[in-house]
């Protein structure tokens, strides 16, 4: 989709103060966006590429208590998205 800097502009002064917050993390790389389409639950190595860490920090990771994994069956584990992309924005992930 294409958008014109009109509508940028446009889009940016009708926004509120937390998603121009939000917005200017992302362009700077400070933050990941988050996509309605992304899959729920990511594999090991998915999970691992978006934090840029190979799969054994990954696991010290998980061990840590710093995520969480979950198994799906016996030996097959998948990480929550939502929590890999908030440990790569910065922010503590804490499960009830």
């Amino acid at each position: 989709m294409d958008v014109t800097n009109d509508e940028l502009i446009q889009a940016v002064f009708a926004a509120t103060a937390e998603a121009k917050h939000r917005a200017l993390a992302i362009l700077e790389g400070k933050e990941l966006p988050v996509e309605n389409n992304d899959p729920l639950l990511l594999r090991m190595g998915e999970a691992a590429e978006l934090l840029n860490v190979s799969r054994a920090t990954l696991w010290r990771t998980i061990r840590a208590g710093r995520l969480e994994k979950i198994e799906l069956f016996p030996g097959s584990y998948r990480l929550r998205r939502s929590d890999v992309v908030a440990l790569a924005n910065g922010k503590a992930v804490s499960r009830g």
